[in-house]
């Protein structure tokens, strides 16, 4: 080919290259100045809405009732036998205790604070106490096969947060998180006796109160009935930890220390309750 031909042909193909990429790079230009316009206009009308909506507060007054279902609890210690408890120095105290699902109430005095947090979660703060007290079902004391009876008594006393979910003032259905901390009163009664054939009563258990940190969480829905009513129904997880019992001989009247136990406590609730806010 002619070299003057090849050299017309290679500066039409160069021009038309650069042609192509201006186009580009102005198409794109004008779509991110046509975004940011877009978004730029869009703000303002999200943030008047946004503003417009401004959730109602105030103080609060609820009561909750349901079933709770404690998981097995494990206490473990090593033995040191005191006055005539029978037993060897040393040796694993390891006792399972396994409880029945049982009835838990709970009361709470609260205050929704009117503002949002994040968009759309509005937050509470309250003050509850709950109780519940599971009959022992079962049990096992270092692997071994006894008859377990009894009972726990649990109280507990925590500071909860909770976060509605809430994007207008006429939301009827409000879905909710929460959790709490606190403290646990737990009176323990924990009895057995083996199942060997000759021992018909208690010969030893797990006794002893303690106060211990008290976590919990939970999710639910808030059904709105009117401005002073809501139904609500949750899923609630609760964990005491670190409570410190005590395993005794009791046998004939004894009360005697065999061992010093330590363990958790887990349960799982589903409770329902009625809010009145003022």
């Amino acid at each position: 080919m002619h070299p003057a031909r090849e050299q017309s042909i290679g500066t039409g193909t160069l021009i038309e290259s650069f042609t192509i990429m201006n186009t580009v790079i102005s198409l794109r230009t004008i779509a991110t100045i046509s975004s940011v316009a877009a978004l730029a206009a869009a703000s303002p009308a999200f943030a008047q809405d946004t503003k417009e909506f401004e959730p109602e507060g105030g103080a609060y007054i609820s009561v909750l009732a349901g079933v709770t279902s404690p998981t097995d609890s494990d206490f473990s210690g090593v033995q040191d036998p005191q006055g005539n408890a029978p037993g060897v120095a040393g040796a694993p105290a390891d006792v399972r205790v396994e409880f029945e699902d049982t009835f838990q109430g709970a009361v709470a005095v609260g205050y929704r604070l009117p503002k949002h947090v994040f968009g759309i979660f509005q937050p509470s703060l309250e003050l509850e106490y709950s109780r519940s007290t599971p009959d022992v079902d079962g049990g096992a004391f270092n692997g071994g096969n006894q008859t377990f009876a009894g009972d726990f008594e649990v109280n507990t006393y925590a500071i909860n947060y909770q976060s509605d979910i809430r994007w207008s003032n006429n939301q009827r259905v409000i879905p909710f998180l929460g959790g709490g901390i606190g403290i646990a009163d737990v009176d323990a009664n924990a009895t057995y006796f083996p199942n060997n054939g000759v021992a018909t009563a208690p010969t030893f258990a797990v006794r002893d109160s303690d106060t211990a940190l008290y976590l919990q969480s939970n999710a639910g829905v808030t059904f709105v009935l009117n401005e002073n009513f809501d139904l609500n129904t949750r899923v609630r997880y609760q964990r005491i930890d670190g409570l410190d019992l005590d395993r005794r001989f009791i046998a004939g009247g004894a009360n005697d220390l065999n061992a010093q136990l330590e363990g958790d406590y887990e349960t799982v609730s589903l409770l329902a309750g009625i809010r009145f806010r003022f």
